[in-house]
C-alpha cells in the first residue's frame, strides 16, 4: 500500500517542550556559527533575507552591461539537500564551529535514536529509523544546513575564479542550500562547478545535473548570443536555460528579460491569489465591504504582486503592466467600472500606486544594506559602485540614488557611512512617499473634472477613505451594495442621461423621470420632483444633525454645498466638526439617500440590472 520511503519527506511535529529547547539550543548555535559564517551566506540569518542574496547576484547582472561583457550563472539544485545531511559529519562541523558542549550534547541527543511513521489518510505506518538528515518543520534545521554546507562557500572565498566588481571578488550567492555560482569564463566556471561537486561528493548529498540550469547572460537583448557552453556535474552535461528561477526571481540571458520574466509571473500568481479570494467575497459588488475586500488585497495579494521588485527595479514598460493589473483590482473590489478616473481609485483605497511601493521597498533594502558590517559583500559593492560610478551607469546603487534625490532624502554616502535605524528609516521614507504621492494624486486629480467633489485634502495613504467605512451597521452586506452605488455617483460613473448622450446620438440628455432638465448628479440628488418624498426623508435627518452640531441649516447653502454634503461630507463639514461619529452619521444617512433614490430610479425607468 505504502510505496518506497524515498517518495516521502518529513516534516517534523515538535512537542512544546522540545521548541523551548531548540529555540535556546539556537541561540547558542548561532553566537558561534555566525562568526564563522561565510560572507556568501545570506540566508536564515539575522538582519538578512534572500533579497540580500538576490541584490549581489542584481549587481553583477548590472555591472556587466556597464562592461557591455557576458557572464554565466549556474544554479545548483541539491536533491532533498535537508534529507540527506549525515549527522556524523554535521556533529562533527557543529562541534568545530565553536558551540558549546552541554549544547552541543543536546543537539546529538535531539538526532539520536529518531524514528518516525508515515500516516496516510486515516492509516499509520510501522516506524522506522531515522539515521540521517536534519529536522524539517524543527527551529535548528536551517541552522544546522548552513553549519554544514558552510566548508563549500569557504572553498569558494579562497578561490580566484569568478566574475568581479571593482576588486571584490564575486563567484557564489547561497540562502540556506540554494546556491549560485557566476563567472564571465567557462574554464573557471567548469572549475567552481566541481569543487561544488566534489563537496556533495564527499557529504554524500546530490547534484541534480538535470534540475542545475546554466545561465549565459548578455550585457544587452541586441547583443548575439555566443556559442553555448557545455559545463558537467560528474561527467553530465547540464542544460542551458534561457531562464530559471532563484530566490522567487525569474532569472534570464539579460537584465530586461529577467525584468519581463519576473513581472509577468508576479502578476500570474497575484492575479490567481485574487481569484482564490473571490469565493471569500473580495469580488466587488455583492461581496464584503470595500474596506475588508481591500485588506485581504494588500495582506494576499499585493506582497506576491511586488515580490523582489525592489531588486530588479523594472522599467517604466513594466510599472505599466503592473499599474494595471493593480486598477482593474481594485476597480473591481470598489464596484466602480474600468472607465473610473485611476487618483479616484487610489483616493479612495489608500493604496499607493506601484511605483511608490517599489520605492519604498527598495529603499528599506538599501537601510538593511547600509546597517551590515563592512565585511559584508553588499555593502562594500555598495560604498564600491556609489563612489566609481556616474549617473548613466547601470547600478542597482545609482538607481538608489537617484530614489533618494527623488524623495529629497539624505545622500547614499552618508546613509552609508551614518545609518539611521531600521525603524526611524523606514519612518521618514513612509512620511516622504506619503507626502510626494499625496501631492501627486491631489494635483492628478484636479485634472478631472469628475472628481470635482471627491474630498482629497484629508486623504491619508495607507488608510481607506471614508466613503468605504461601514461604522457600526449590523448588516454589512447591504452596506456594501449602498457603497457601491454611492462610489459610481462620486466619481461620475453612473449612468444618467447626460452620459448616454454623449455616446448615443439617439439618446437626449433630458431625465427621462421629470422632462424638465439636463440628468445629471446634481439635478439626480436634489431637483427630479418624482422622488421628492424619498429625497426629504433623508435630507430632513441630514438637515437635523448639521443644525443640532454645526449651528445652520443645509437648505440655507448653495445647491453644489448640498450635493458636496451629499457625496462626499468631509470636505466641507470638517471645516466645523473633528467628530468623526457626526460625520460618519452624515455620511450613513447620504449613501442610504443616494441608495434610495438609484433604487427608485431603476423602478420607475424600468431599467434592468445587468
Amino acid at each position: 500500500m505504502y510505496g518506497p520511503m524515498k517518495y516521502y519527506r518529513g516534516i517534523t511535529v515538535l512537542p512544546i517542550l522540545l521548541k523551548i529547547i531548540e529555540f535556546i539550543l539556537r541561540i547558542d548555535l548561532r553566537s558561534g556559527s555566525l562568526k564563522l559564517q561565510s560572507i556568501l551566506q545570506k540566508g536564515f540569518t539575522a538582519n538578512t533575507s534572500p533579497l540580500n542574496a538576490a541584490i549581489i547576484l542584481e549587481e553583477v547582472y548590472r555591472e556587466y552591461m556597464d562592461k557591455k561583457l557576458p557572464f554565466y550563472i549556474v544554479l545548483l539544485d541539491a536533491k532533498s539537500a535537508f534529507d540527506v545531511v549525515v549527522l556524523k559529519m554535521l556533529l562533527r562541523k557543529v562541534y568545530i564551529s565553536g558551540t558549546d558542549p552541554s549544547s552541543w550534547l543536546l543537539i546529538d541527543e535531539i538526532h539520536k535514536n529518531t524514528e518516525s511513521r508515515i500516516k496516510w489518510s486515516t492509516e499509520i505506518s510501522e516506524k522506522f529509523s531515522v539515521l540521517q538528515g536534519v529536522k524539517q518543520g524543527g527551529l535548528l534545521s536551517a541552522d544546522l544546513y548552513k553549519v554544514y554546507i558552510e566548508d563549500l562557500l569557504s572553498t569558494f572565498e579562497n578561490t580566484t575564479s569568478g566574475c568581479e566588481i571593482g576588486e571584490t571578488l564575486i563567484n557564489a550567492v547561497a540562502c540556506a542550500d540554494d546556491v549560485a555560482i557566476v563567472s564571465e569564463n567557462p574554464h573557471e566556471l567548469q572549475y567552481l562547478v566541481n569543487i561544488a561537486a566534489q563537496y556533495s561528493e564527499d557529504h554524500h548529498y546530490l547534484l541534480q545535473p538535470q534540475k542545475s540550469v546554466v545561465i549565459q547572460v548578455q550585457p544587452s537583448n541586441r547583443k548575439k548570443s555566443e556559442d553555448p557552453v557545455r559545463i558537467y556535474i560528474n561527467n553530465n552535461a547540464m542544460p542551458i536555460s534561457d531562464k530559471s528561477p532563484h530566490l522567487g526571481i525569474l532569472r534570464s540571458t539579460t537584465s530586461q528579460k529577467t525584468q519581463d520574466a519576473t513581472v509577468e509571473q508576479n502578476i500570474t500568481k497575484s492575479r490567481r491569489a485574487a481569484y482564490s479570494l473571490m469565493s471569500a467575497g473580495m469580488h466587488g459588488e455583492n461581496g464584503l465591504d470595500p474596506s475588508t475586500a481591500i485588506q485581504l488585497f494588500k495582506t494576499f495579494v499585493q506582497p506576491i504582486l511586488t515580490y523582489g521588485l525592489e531588486v530588479i527595479l523594472p522599467t517604466s514598460k513594466n510599472l505599466l503592466k503592473l499599474e494595471t493589473f493593480q486598477k482593474k483590482i481594485l476597480k473591481q473590489i470598489l464596484s466602480v467600472p474600468i472607465s473610473a478616473p485611476d487618483p479616484s481609485v487610489y483616493i479612495m483605497s489608500g493604496i499607493l500606486p506601484i511605483e511608490a511601493q517599489i520605492d519604498q521597498k527598495s529603499l528599506n533594502l538599501f537601510n538593511n544594506i547600509c546597517n551590515q558590517n563592512e565585511n559584508h559583500l553588499e555593502k562594500k559593492i555598495a560604498r564600491r559602485q556609489l563612489i566609481a560610478k556616474n549617473q548613466e551607469s547601470n547600478s542597482w546603487f545609482i538607481a538608489i540614488k537617484r530614489v533618494l534625490f527623488k524623495y529629497d532624502l539624505q545622500s547614499p554616502i552618508v546613509l552609508l557611512n551614518d545609518p539611521p535605524t531600521k525603524y526611524s528609516w523606514k519612518k521618514s521614507v513612509r512620511l516622504a512617499i506619503d507626502h510626494y504621492w499625496k501631492n501627486a494624486l491631489i494635483q492628478k486629480s484636479c485634472t478631472y473634472k469628475s472628481l470635482k467633489y471627491l474630498g482629497t485634502s484629508n486623504i491619508s495613504p495607507g488608510k481607506c477613505h471614508t466613503l468605504l467605512s461601514i461604522g457600526n451597521t449590523s448588516d454589512p452586506t447591504r452596506e456594501a451594495v449602498r457603497i457601491s452605488v454611492k462610489l459610481k455617483v462620486i466619481t461620475d460613473t453612473y449612468i444618467l442621461q447626460s452620459h448616454r448622450s454623449r455616446y448615443n446620438l439617439n439618446e437626449t440628455p433630458t431625465c427621462k423621470l421629470c422632462d424638465t432638465d439636463i440628468e445629471d448628479r446634481s439635478h439626480f440628488c436634489l431637483h427630479v420632483k418624482i422622488l421628492q418624498c424619498i429625497r426629504e426623508r433623508y435630507l430632513n435627518q441630514i438637515d437635523e444633525i448639521i443644525s443640532d452640531f454645526l449651528n445652520f441649516r443645509m437648505r440655507d447653502i448653495p445647491t453644489d454645498d448640498q450635493l458636496q454634503i451629499i457625496l462626499d461630507c468631509t470636505v466641507l463639514l470638517s471645516r466645523y466638526t473633528n467628530d468623526n461619529t457626526v460625520l460618519q452619521r452624515i455620511e450613513d444617512l447620504s449613501r442610504q439617500l443616494i441608495y434610495a433614490l438609484h433604487v427608485a430610479r431603476y423602478r420607475t425607468l424600468d431599467i434592468k440590472k445587468r
